[in-house]
């Protein structure tokens, strides 16, 4: 039996099925995940839906997990920007955290699971040559690039989860955006009637409900200015 221990990206790769590459079979996945979530993502669904048998998709994976770790690297190849603003390090790192929100909306299950993940492979490797390329201008130094890039992901994955979950409930019941901001100012309305929570009644619905993709994005570039702000000043104070 071929090894399976140590990480996917080390091991050997194993004879393919002639019918079949391993880019197309994590491509239908990925898609399937896109329509029905990472859940309805098996071998035995995957085989069925390609026609092969289930064994003949060992040779590309050893198991679920490395199935998944596939497919983040593939959705990570297409965050990758097709070419970065030069001359500006905020317009490229920004173009950067663009583009994996807009990649992150068309593939919603990716978001419940880059916490739980540690993406290596090389389109990973990609997105990270890319990310320290918007700021090489700055001149860092290792120690500081990889600070404020892990401090900027914290925020974008932070932001991208909680506003994921809600676009993936609302892809789950099938709701339009306009009825789903119907049914939740209903219920905001319901809740804070009573006026026992006065503090998240003066907030407003926002405090609860995301609002709209186009007011989370903008609330997004708002909050990074902020983090951004500080950061330069930071460095000025140097």
């Amino acid at each position: 039996m071929a090894e399976t221990r140590g990480p996917l990206w080390t091991r050997p790769a194993a004879a393919k099925p002639e019918r079949l590459t391993r880019e197309a079979v994590i491509a239908h996945a990925v898609g399937l995940a896109d329509r029905e979530g990472l859940d309805a993502v098996s071998v035995r669904r995957l085989a069925a839906e390609l026609s092969v048998r289930p064994m003949s998709l060992y040779s590309f994976f050893k198991r679920k997990d490395d199935l998944v770790d596939l497919m983040i690297d593939h959705v990570l190849g297409e965050m990758l920007v097709p070419e970065l603003p030069r001359g500006d390090w905020r317009a490229a790192l920004t173009a950067v955290l663009h583009r994996q929100i807009e990649i992150g909306r068309r593939h919603l299950w990716v978001m419940g699971v880059f916490g739980s993940r540690a993406p290596i492979g090389p389109n990973a490797a990609r997105h990270a040559e890319q990310s320290y390329e918007a700021i090489a201008g700055l001149h860092l130094g290792a120690e500081r690039s990889i600070k404020l890039l892990r401090a900027v992901d914290t925020y974008l994955w932070g932001y991208v989860t909680l506003n994921g979950q809600e676009l993936a409930t609302r892809h789950r019941d099938q709701l339009t955006e306009e009825e789903w901001q119907a049914a939740t100012a209903a219920y905001f309305d319901e809740l804070t009637a009573a006026g026992d929570l006065p503090n998240l009644a003066a907030a407003g619905r926002a405090a609860l409900v995301r609002g709209t993709v186009e007011e989370w994005i903008a609330d997004f570039d708002e909050g990074l200015t902020w983090l951004l702000d500080g950061f330069e000043r930071t460095l000025g104070r140097s």
